[in-house]
C-alpha cells in the first residue's frame, strides 16, 4: 500500500513539473538553433506571419535592427528584430532576437527572414512573445 501511494505521489509531482515547465515556456522567451541555410549577414526583410501567410509585422533592418510595423493603420501590433553578428574563434555566430506585443493572444505566427522561416511561435494570452535563435559556424 505505501509503494503504491509513493507511486503516485512521484507520478504527480512528476506531471505538476512538466505542467509548470510548459506554463513558463508559453509565458517566456522561446531560444532555438537558427536554422541551418539562413544568413543573417545580409538580411534586409524581417517579418511576422500569420497561419494563413498574411504579413501581420514587418520591418527593414538598417544598423542590425528592424522596428516592427503593421500596415494596418488600426492595428497596435508591434515589435522589434535585432540581429548580432560576431566573430566566435575561427566560426562566426549569428544570432536574431525578437520580442512582438499587441498581436491576437495564443495565436500561431511564423518569423520570416529574407522570405525564409525561420520558425513558429504562439503568442502568449497578452499576445507577446519574446524569441532568441542562434547558431555558431566554424
Amino acid at each position: 500500500m505505501k509503494s503504491n501511494l509513493k507511486f503516485l505521489a512521484v507520478s504527480f509531482l512528476l506531471l505538476t513539473a512538466v505542467g509548470v515547465a510548459q506554463v513558463k515556456n508559453n509565458s517566456g522567451r522561446i531560444k532555438g538553433a537558427l536554422p541551418a541555410g539562413i544568413s543573417l549577414t545580409d538580411a534586409k526583410l524581417v517579418e511576422i506571419r500569420d497561419d494563413s501567410g498574411k504579413v501581420v509585422l514587418s520591418g527593414t533592418f538598417s544598423d542590425f535592427a528592424a522596428p516592427l510595423t503593421s500596415n494596418d493603420r488600426a492595428s497596435k501590433s508591434k515589435g522589434l528584430a535585432e540581429i548580432e553578428i560576431e566573430k566566435a574563434g575561427s566560426g562566426t555566430k549569428q544570432e536574431i532576437e525578437v520580442e512582438v506585443e499587441n498581436l491576437p493572444g495564443l495565436a500561431t505566427f511564423k518569423l520570416v527572414v529574407d522570405g525564409s522561416e525561420v520558425a513558429t511561435f504562439t503568442t502568449s494570452k497578452a499576445g507577446k512573445r519574446a524569441l532568441k535563435y542562434t547558431r555558431k559556424d566554424s
